[in-house]
């Protein structure tokens, strides 16, 4: 910084004076400081509010110089200077007028009489240089001063030209640029000569001519300009930041211009913006592909296309393309034999200069003679192969950076692929139960309401239950019964093949839909056959054999109904009348059946209210268990209800009856609370981050006080929020799915997370997958059974945990009773297993003991 003496003049230096700055902006505070400093001021005080500045005043320090602001928030007029002025006579005063402050000519001449200078926040160093602020208040100056003419000499000497930052002044009357400093010639490649005469904003890039009137008349009307724009000093446009403030030098007034490049700032924000959108696109969006063109013109590549191969196995077919002619038709006519060799080979070929030189015989380089060249592996599958093909006529500049987008566009392309693939693969196969092959609940609900659009004909429902199933698989097994179930199916098949289709509904049901060339008579025989053949011992896999019987119940359309839930509910309620009047048999509906249902319905509902308000509503908990650490990380709370009578009641039973009653809603918070008040209950005496899982009915979602309700639970409780988990199956019984999602974003507000349950059934897609805010998928135990089993259910597995993966969801495994399959999910990449290998559903008193067994272990190891 200058600071040495000129002709003779004494020394610019505050010694032995005491300065008080007092403003708002840190910058402005700094820049001051700096400048007394190195001037040798002997104290130097900082204050950053009015407050601070006006007790500060009134202390026993004597100040000898006062930087004080001119805003809303401090000094705000005139008078309030004249005052200043007049409490503190000995005060040399400098005004610092604020950004938000817009002063006229009359006004800035007003104040300029009241104080020694004045100056326009954000100051710079070399402006309180070049004003000398504050040192002619000071007494050392001798009587040979220099001439006031000379200031500005002074200034371009020894400040102007050897200061680093690019700078201009321009004339305050004429507006033409008069001085030029070598930091500017050296950042912009140009000379001295290239600007001098000038007007300065015949050099700015504009769209309208009014913008070029507003900027003239802000740096007018203000004293100062702070833009960020384009600027072509000769070398071409540049992004900078220019910064133009009115200052006096000596005699003279001056526009003080200074110019930051920004070019490379603006091409990084552009480049990462563009880097979104190729990891982000959506290929078949004719909107997005004219912003891929925007990016071609901004990167001066002239073509971007992939091709895919065609039957005769070339690459001659047009996948997608956004270039900026017609490059991809050529390419195609074209032979590339050698360049379609190397992307082979190396996955990615890249050229950044001459590269119809590089590869001769490439017609379409050749043609073209294009320079710069990119062509990128696109391979999905034997009938997803492509390549991406990018490039230039002209040498590309920053071709190392540029390359980089088109080989994320290109591995985009790749992943949106694979993922339509896989969705394509996932929708088909979950049209179908995985254990009988048979439709599953959520595709025969469909076929029926697509046969009732189609035809107005006659068509029966079955409603088939097996009786005693319960009895079969506790006592037998798992595997048994899912042997028996898979009996049942081929079963159903056969005698229902030709005439409609058969679904698996859940569990242990299975409906029927007959719609083709049926009449009552022919319904009647299908039901006697199917009875006939399953009231057969049936051959097991382990070479047993098992008498079973099952019970079926018949409605028809459109006498018992015009649509599917109507339909499904009468059978459902002549399945009932056939158990009650002895199994193995069938019942047609008939409205009086509708009034018994009814009023055992009603007799349910009461027993289960009174299980409410008597606390026969308990909840057990399965642990989840952490896939590498084989340690517990939580559990999955399970509602059971124990009748003093009956004893315990299957969830399968009550919580349909209880959706149906509302109920669910006191049963789901009754569970939530049980469920807190024991994490919390265990997190405090076993000092470990326990989750808790906690099913959500789909009804449940439907009360609009449902997050209020959870989180009073949660503040009651203490527990955070983070460790409460709710699991969410997709269901028709959403009044709408889109109030559901917006319940499912304010749970995740509260802090809880979401997990999708039953993934892979059919009943939650991959859209639905799309849409949720879960974190967690859980795979249904009916793909973890047939691990090792079936090659085909393992390949399901395997894609569903691949793409659970790669967007960021954690995976719970279900229903894992095996050691085999235990391996096969860890080496899969699977998170968290639930399952009887490690522990079936017990209740809290059973937990306790489990984690006090825990905590035993580790205390002695």
């Amino acid at each position: 910084m200058y600071s040495g003496t000129v002709n003779g003049s004494a020394q610019m230096t505050f010694r032995n004076q005491t300065i008080l700055i007092a403003c708002s902006n840190k910058k402005d505070r700094l820049q001051f400081f700096n400048y007394f400093d190195e001037l040798n001021a002997d104290k130097i005080f900082t204050a950053s509010d009015l407050a601070q500045m006006e007790e500060m005043l009134i202390s026993d320090e004597v100040y000898s110089i006062l930087v004080f602001e001119i805003s809303k928030d401090w000094v705000q007029s005139n008078q309030q200077i004249v005052q200043l002025k007049a409490s503190h006579s000995e005060l040399k005063l400098v005004g610092l007028v604020s950004p938000q402050i817009e002063l006229k000519p009359a006004q800035f001449k007003e104040i300029s009489e009241h104080v020694n200078d004045l100056l326009f926040s954000p100051v710079m160093q070399h402006e309180l240089i070049a004003k000398s602020v504050a040192n002619k208040m000071i007494e050392e100056t001798t009587s040979s001063q220099i001439p006031q003419s000379n200031d500005l000499e002074l200034f371009l000497t020894h400040v102007f030209h050897p200061s680093g930052l690019p700078q201009f002044i321009i004339d305050v009357n004429s507006h033409e640029i008069n001085h030029v400093n070598e930091a500017l010639q050296k950042a912009f490649a140009i000379n001295q000569h290239d600007l001098t005469d000038k007007i300065w904003y015949e050099t700015v890039m504009v769209h309208h001519g009014s913008d070029i009137a507003q900027l003239k008349s802000d740096l007018t009307e203000q004293g100062r300009l702070n833009s960020n724009l384009e600027i072509d000093f000769g070398s071409g446009f540049k992004a900078v930041n220019l910064r133009i403030h009115y200052t006096t030098i000596g005699d003279q007034s001056i526009y003080l211009a200074e110019v930051q490049d920004k070019t490379e700032q603006v091409y990084q924000a552009k480049y990462l913006n563009y880097l979104e959108l190729v990891t982000t696109l959506d290929f078949d969006d004719k909107a997005q592909q004219a912003d891929m063109q925007a990016l071609l013109r901004w990167a001066q590549i002239d073509f971007c296309f992939i091709v895919g191969k065609n039957r005769s196995d070339e690459y001659k077919r047009i996948q997608w393309d956004c270039s900026l002619n017609n490059y991809a038709q050529q390419f195609i006519t074209a032979g590339h034999e050698f360049l379609l060799r190397k992307v082979n080979a190396d996955d990615v070929y890249e050229i950044d200069d001459k590269a119809y030189q590089v590869i001769p015989g490439d017609e379409f380089l050749s043609f073209y003679s294009i320079n710069s060249l990119i062509v990128c592996d696109s391979y999905v599958d034997d009938k997803n192969d492509a390549v991406l093909i990018a490039g230039s006529v002209n040498k590309t500049k920053k071709w190392n950076s540029l390359k980089l987008l088109f080989k994320q566009l290109s591995l985009h392309y790749k992943q949106a692929t694979a993922f339509k693939v896989l969705q394509h693969s996932h929708e088909s196969e979950s049209q179908y139960d995985v254990l009988t092959n048979l439709l599953n609940r959520r595709y025969i609900v469909k076929a029926i309401e697509q046969s009732i659009e189609n035809s107005g004909e006659q068509k029966a429902i079955m409603f088939l239950d097996l009786d005693r199933f319960k009895v079969i698989n506790d006592s037998l097994g798992h595997d048994v019964g899912d042997d028996v179930l898979v009996k049942v199916a081929q079963i159903l098949k056969k005698h229902v093949n030709g005439y409609g289709v058969a679904s698996r509904y859940a569990g242990d049901e299975f409906l029927i839909l007959l719609n083709n060339e049926v009449n009552k008579e022919k319904v009647m025989q299908i039901a006697q056959a199917i009875l006939k053949s399953i009231a057969n011992p049936i051959k097991l896999n382990n070479g047993s054999e098992i008498n079973l019987t099952v019970s079926l119940g018949i409605s028809y359309y459109p006498d018992h109904g015009h649509n599917v839930n109507k339909l499904i509910k009468h059978a459902d309620i002549a399945l009932y009348d056939a158990k009650l009047n002895g199994k193995n048999r069938f019942t047609v509906f008939d409205t009086g059946l509708e009034s018994d249902h009814t009023k055992q319905n009603e007799e349910m509902v009461n027993n289960l209210q009174n299980a409410i308000i008597n606390d026969e509503i308990d909840v057990y908990f399965q642990p989840k268990i952490n896939a590498n650490t084989e340690d517990i990380m939580g559990f999955e709370a399970l509602v059971r209800w124990e009748h003093p009578d009956l004893g315990i009641i299957s969830p399968g039973l009550f919580i349909p009856l209880a959706e149906q009653s509302d109920l669910i809603n006191d049963i789901g918070m009754l569970v939530i609370e049980k469920s807190c008040k024991m994490l919390k209950k265990w997190q405090d005496e076993f000092n470990i981050p326990l989750n808790m899982s906690v099913n959500l009915s789909p009804v449940q979602l439907n009360d609009k006080e449902l997050t209020e309700k959870i989180s009073n639970v949660i503040n009651q409780t203490g527990i955070y929020p983070r460790n409460l988990d709710f699991e969410i199956t997709e269901s028709e019984k959403f009044k709408s799915v889109k109030d559901a999602l917006l319940m499912f974003k304010k749970i995740v507000n509260l802090g809880c997370t979401l997990s999708i349950d039953d993934f892979g059934t059919g009943h939650s897609t991959l859209d639905y997958l799309r849409k949720i805010p879960a974190k967690t998928l859980k795979i249904d135990q009916v793909f973890v059974k047939n691990i090792g089993l079936s090659p085909d259910d393992e390949a399901i597995l395997d894609a569903t945990i691949d793409m659970a993966k790669r967007v960021g969801h954690h995976i719970v495994a279900e229903g894992v009773e095996t050691e085999e399959q235990r391996l096969y999910l860890t080496q899969k990449g699977c998170d968290y297993f639930q399952g009887y290998l490690f522990c079936r559903p017990v209740p809290a008193i059973e937990i306790k003991r489990i984690l006090s067994q825990r905590a035993e272990i580790l205390k002695n190891n």
